[in-house]
């Protein structure tokens, strides 16, 4: 086992990247190539060239030629995606038509059927993505992109996975499709793939696919989870009292709890784990997004030397890039404030930086009111290589916080092929391939101050109307 080669691919949005990964959990080597830009035909539609299968076997014999010899080592490879972008397909699982992205809102008519029939919905909602296809581009089948992927190298259409489908009317534990969604939305259920668990075994990669991939025969495809979720075993918060803030364009929380938690209109979910636990979490607009509108091309590592010389900031501000909030407060109405003045470069780039630690903050607290144990908070994403930011998300939760090693998505993927393949679970696997990069703690010089402006952030947000009775007292 311990010359054992194991494969994570990930899907994002911009380009895909492929880690290969020892049952220790080193890195070998990692790969990544672009994707299509994304296109908007019209407003609200965002898609992209479904060349997903393409990419992969160009990103896994890549990989496979930088293994060399070891490539006979591989053993199995698990894929990873963002959740609710929807391919339309032949039967054989070949795309017919441009990818509907997951941020796509054409789909507001089909929202509003699901819910005036009592199923609260979106118009981002992946569900009525798929019935505004079938309604006015209809194909014979709906994939998600690792789905595409993994159809390609199995040579059929193999089942998919709930966590990718998580969010389209699913029942994650029995593995199965709302039908009277479907009925809502005139879907057949025959133009849906079956169903089935993460870290489940799809089948082998097929003869033609090794060939052209340089892959071994019998390497095992593992049915996998989104992308933040993946992220979630990268980072090795696997445990019950395990969290993790991952801080990229926006911030998402993800927590492990031992029953479904779902709450606050829909702005807590619950993914449904390999090892029948649960994984609650959200997804705020709050970001590292926001530093490119506001700052551009500005030098960031001169405007972070800035802010630290600063300090705790003199205005307060929540940084919502946009109109609309999803977490920690599901308020689609809500809009960014600042209090206060932030004259200088270094103020302005500060008071964003605790503005999102506060918003991390809300939303752990949002997560303990629905019951969620959290004990040990780790920070990933590109947010996370900020010393003052992290310094700054420490102090503010008032705790130590792990910036894992190998938090990335990919990562995770293999990761969970591992487990898989292995038939071990997550826990023992994690414990045995978790790097730790660092731990920071909070900054006691500071806790005060921040503190302060954070009670400011949540008056103004109570006066506003936009949290959540149902923990405003913990705050």
């Amino acid at each position: 086992m311990s010359d054992e080669i194991f494969l994570g691919l990930d899907l994002a949005t911009a380009g895909a990247r492929l880690h290969a990964v020892t049952s220790q959990g080193k890195v070998l080597t990692e790969r990544s190539l672009p994707l299509p830009p994304t296109q908007a035909p019209a407003r609200g539609h965002v898609e992209q060239l479904p060349t997903y299968l393409e990419v992969a076997r160009d990103l896994i014999r890549h990989v496979s030629a930088d293994l060399g010899r070891r490539v006979g080592a591989v053993r199995a490879l698990s894929i990873t995606g963002t959740s609710g972008t929807v391919v339309p397909c032949a039967r054989d699982g070949r795309p017919t038509g441009s990818a509907i992205l997951y941020n796509d809102q054409r789909a507001w008519a089909q929202a509003e059927h699901l819910s005036d029939a009592g199923f609260p919905s979106t118009a981002t909602s992946p569900l009525a993505r798929i019935g505004w296809l079938e309604a006015n581009a209809p194909a014979r089948l709906y994939l998600h992109t690792p789905d595409v992927v993994a159809t390609g190298l199995l040579g059929r259409v193999p089942p998919a996975d709930t966590s990718h489908a998580l969010k389209a009317g699913i029942d994650p534990v029995a593995a199965g499709w709302d039908t009277q969604q479907l009925d809502v939305l005139g879907i057949l259920p025959r133009t849906l793939p079956d169903l089935v668990h993460p870290g489940t075994e799809l089948g082998v990669v097929c003869a033609d696919a090794a060939a052209e991939t340089g892959l071994p025969a019998g390497v095992t495809v593992i049915a996998g989870m989104t992308d933040g979720c993946t992220a979630q075993i990268g980072a090795g918060a696997v445990r019950i009292g395990d969290t993790v803030g991952m801080l990229g364009t926006t911030l998402v929380l993800k927590a492990v709890s031992v029953e479904a938690v779902t709450g606050y209109d829909g702005a807590v979910y619950s993914h449904y784990a390999p090892d029948g636990s649960y994984w609650p979490g959200g997804a705020s607009n709050v970001g590292a997004d926001v530093i490119r509108s506001e700052f551009g091309n500005r030098n960031l590592t001169e405007l972070e030397a800035l802010a630290d010389r600063h300090g705790v900031a003199s205005a307060v501000r929540y940084p919502l890039p946009t109109v609309g909030e999803r977490f920690p407060f599901n308020r689609p109405k809500a809009e960014g404030f600042i209090l206060g003045e932030a004259t200088t470069p270094g103020a302005a780039y500060r008071a964003l930086l605790e503005g999102v630690a506060f918003a991390e903050r809300l939303g752990l607290e949002a997560l303990a009111a629905l019951g969620v144990k959290v004990v040990s908070h780790r920070i990933a994403g590109g947010g996370s290589q900020s010393r003052l930011w992290n310094r700054i998300r420490a102090t503010v939760l008032d705790r130590p916080v792990t910036r894992p090693a190998n938090a990335s998505s990919g990562y995770g993927a293999a990761v969970l092929a591992l487990a898989s393949h292995t038939r071990s679970s997550l826990i023992d696997v994690v414990a045995t391939t978790e790097q730790t990069a660092e731990v920071i703690d909070p900054d006691a010089s500071q806790t005060e101050g921040l503190q302060r402006n954070f009670e400011r952030l949540c008056e103004e947000l109570s006066r506003r109307g936009y949290l959540n009775t149902a923990y405003q007292k913990q705050i």
